[in-house]
């Protein structure tokens, strides 16, 4: 399995279980030369509990996704970003670096 799968998978089971909406729960991952984005969309509603009470919920994601990253590819070393995406219309972005 390829990275990105990998990521995309466990990023996605958790967070389907975590919302409301698990319907509308939609992960991509965008990979550069520097990073890898792991992008997360959800129901406006569910976005406080993607993110978390000072982000502890999307920082314990991050820290698994970087656990996964380092055990199965650890000749990767790009840098892991997460972004909690809302709806588009409302601009909103939390991005935890």
């Amino acid at each position: 399995m390829t990275l990105v799968r990998v990521l995309e998978n466990y990023v996605n089971s958790t967070i389907t279980q975590i919302v409301d909406n698990p319907d509308e729960v939609n992960v991509s991952i965008v990979i550069s030369t520097k990073s890898v984005i792991v992008q997360i969309k959800v129901d406006k509603s569910d976005c406080g509990k993607v993110i978390g009470k000072k982000g502890r919920i999307v920082e314990s994601i991050k820290t698994i996704v970087l656990a996964i990253k380092s055990s199965k590819f650890p000749e990767d070393t790009r840098k892991v970003l997460i972004e909690v995406l809302e709806d588009e219309k409302s601009g909103y972005n939390y991005i935890n670096n």
